[in-house]
């Protein structure tokens, strides 16, 4: 059985490890807190690959297919996990609060028409039927019919407890403090007790983290980006789609009639904290997305790492100069969307050395080639 160590439990080690595990490798997966528990846990769990993108490129592509595999997925992790994880595919609502924000979105739409994808442009008073309480001071909105969420604090212990129900080794509260090689070829890693674990493969899915182990070949380009959610009490007017504005902002429904709004975009370093500036923030996105809310307060707030790339685009695939290390990380704000497609193709990439789906475009060394 080929030994493979795991770096990263978060939604993009956690795949792979799992899809590794299917395919008969011995995986060991190193998680330096608990399984979920930093950007996957912190997320809303948005499932929204129209919304993300940027143009009709080959993250937008990937990111497409992965929202295909999702209900499989989840399925699959439902049953080896026994969580319920409340996938929904209730679409999704952008405002277009201006008038180049609704030239913006008829040009999204123009696009993802011609791909053969469901998008529409609706008057406020369209939306306001699909979701009562939107509309006010809104030009338009762009309707995804196809977008969708999960419960991401629950797919964070899902994830957990669906390892711990495999042949896979678990080890948490110890990360990984550098990978170890020798004439080109990985042979281990170091831990941060200083314990060695030999492997013949090392999949580095650290999420925000990665660009800080030792023994990487190159420079990684990740850097961590935080966003600051909360979680609004339920209330008489029950929000069904996701809302949203282009400005990232959005109001995400939970199954049990609470509302995560959020996020910010804040390049503070590994900083978590929670501040006032980004509470205000998310209280006047809520305010202009749904009126009828601005009067709750949050019963509950947190903040999460998200891990961005220099390009906004993940980074996938072996490592061209350190023969068996393979990166799954950089996935950004499309973490819980390209997790488990992203997982599969690094299981087929660290087997077979090949995959069905063209990752190239995410080779770890195309930064260095510009």
């Amino acid at each position: 059985m080929l030994e493979v160590v795991v770096i990263g439990a978060g939604i993009a080690g956690c795949s792979t490890a799992l899809a590794l595990w299917e395919r008969g490798a011995a995986v060991t997966l190193v998680e330096k807190s608990r399984p979920g528990a930093a950007a996957t846990g912190a997320s809303a769990g948005m499932i929204v690959a129209q919304y993300e993108s940027g143009g009709p490129d080959e993250k937008f592509r990937l990111c497409l297919e992965a929202r295909t595999r999702y209900p499989e997925f989840a399925a699959k992790l439902e049953e080896l996990s026994g969580h319920q994880l409340y996938l929904r595919w209730d679409g999704m609502l952008v405002a277009n609060l201006s008038d180049e924000e609704h030239e913006e979105a008829a040009a999204t739409l123009r696009w993802q028409r011609q791909a053969g994808l469901e998008a529409e442009i609706l008057e406020p008073g369209a939306a306001a039927k699909l979701q009562p309480g939107v509309g006010v001071g809104a030009v338009s909105y762009l309707w995804f019919p196809e977008e969708g969420q999960l419960d991401s604090q629950r797919l964070a212990a899902a994830l957990g407890d669906a390892i711990a129900r495999t042949g896979i080794r678990l080890i948490s509260g110890n990360g990984v403090a550098e990978i170890v090689s020798s004439g080109g070829q990985v042979t281990g890693v170091v831990m941060a007790d200083g314990r060695t674990l030999e492997a013949e493969r090392v999949v580095l899915a650290a999420g925000a983290w990665s660009g800080t182990i030792g023994g990487l070949p190159r420079e990684l380009p990740v850097r961590p980006v935080r966003g600051q959610i909360a979680r609004f009490p339920s209330k008489t007017l029950a929000l069904r789609p996701i809302v949203a504005s282009h400005a990232g902002r959005y109001l995400v429904p939970r199954a049990d009639g609470t509302v995560l709004a959020g996020s910010t975009m804040e390049d503070v370093g590994f900083d978590r904290a929670i501040t006032e500036a980004g509470l205000q923030v998310i209280h006047e996105s809520v305010s202009q997305l749904l009126p009828g809310m601005a009067r709750l307060k949050p019963i509950e707030h947190w903040a999460g790492l998200r891990p961005i790339s220099a390009d906004s685009s993940p980074i996938i695939g072996p490592d061209p100069e350190l023969d068996g290390l393979v990166y799954a990380t950089g996935y950004g704000r499309d973490g819980i969307v390209l997790g488990p497609l992203a997982g599969a193709i690094v299981a087929e990439l660290v087997l077979t050395g090949a995959s069905r789906h063209d990752w190239r475009p995410f080779r770890a060394d195309r930064f260095a080639a510009r």
